[in-house]
């Protein structure tokens, strides 16, 4: 499976300031590059990430094209969280939140393992561009917000 790892450096923000913002539900479309519909009775506005959540909600790949998602959140630490999808458009995909002190900051890092359903040629062809695409924009926005 492809994986997919970024680190940014976030200057003068601790580790803990990083984590709590990301554990903010309301942050997620601020970060988010493209569209997204959540689903059910989830209010982004008061919600807080904890282990064994789950959420659904609509991405909007490329903003136009509707897949829907249910993440569960499997881990909260001290540094990291991680989710994973239970249902979707993918064979597989887990995601991994981790901080860590840096030199004038917090290095922030997003790991992404992942499977397209119809396997490596579609991850060759636009999967893993794609996942590129979206984190490094992920990273500039969390640069944005919290720089």
């Amino acid at each position: 499976m492809p994986v997919l790892e970024l680190t940014t450096l976030i200057p003068n923000r601790t580790p803990e300031q990083v984590l709590d913002f990301c554990l903010e539900g309301g942050n997620f479309p601020k970060i988010f590059p493209e569209r997204f519909t959540p689903l059910g009775d989830i209010d982004l506005t008061n919600l807080r990430i904890e282990a064994g959540r789950q959420f659904r909600f609509r991405h909007w790949m490329f903003n136009f094209i509707p897949s829907n998602w249910t993440v569960v959140i499997r881990e909260v630490g001290e540094h990291h969280f991680i989710d994973e999808m239970l249902k979707g458009p993918m064979a597989a995909f887990r995601h991994e939140h981790r901080v860590a002190a840096g030199e004038g900051g917090t290095l922030y890092t997003d790991r992404v393992t992942y499977a397209a359903m119809e396997g490596a040629p579609l991850e060759w062809l636009v999967v893993n561009a794609y996942m590129q695409r979206i984190f490094e924009a992920r990273h500039r926005n969390m640069l944005r917000l919290l720089g």
